[in-house]
């Protein structure tokens, strides 16, 4: 069954929404029924990967979309630029 085939069926109500499929996530995410987050989260569950989080917020990384700092030579990583400087900053107000 084709991808667009299972979308359409479950927004017909053919078919139940299924988080852990790729259109049961679309669908649940555009009807703000889970967050972006959660279907990332889900996602790597899926897939057996890593589900890597913000360093500073905690936030789900997903795909690619994340920026990586070395800190006292360890690569973390952060949902962006803004969070990598909040946790800079708190970091070093903390080793003061």
């Amino acid at each position: 069954m084709s991808d667009e085939k299972i979308k359409e069926d479950i927004e017909l109500g053919r078919k139940e929404e299924d988080v852990y499929t790729e259109e049961g996530r679309g669908v649940l995410v555009e009807g703000d029924e889970i967050t972006d987050q959660e279907a990332g989260f889900v996602k790597g569950y899926e897939e057996e990967e890593k589900v890597v989080f913000c360093q500073n917020c905690n936030k789900v990384l997903v795909d690619e979309n994340f920026v990586e700092e070395e800190i006292d030579d360890d690569i973390v990583r952060f949902c962006s630029d803004e969070c990598a400087e909040e946790y800079t900053r708190s970091t070093k107000k903390k080793e003061a």
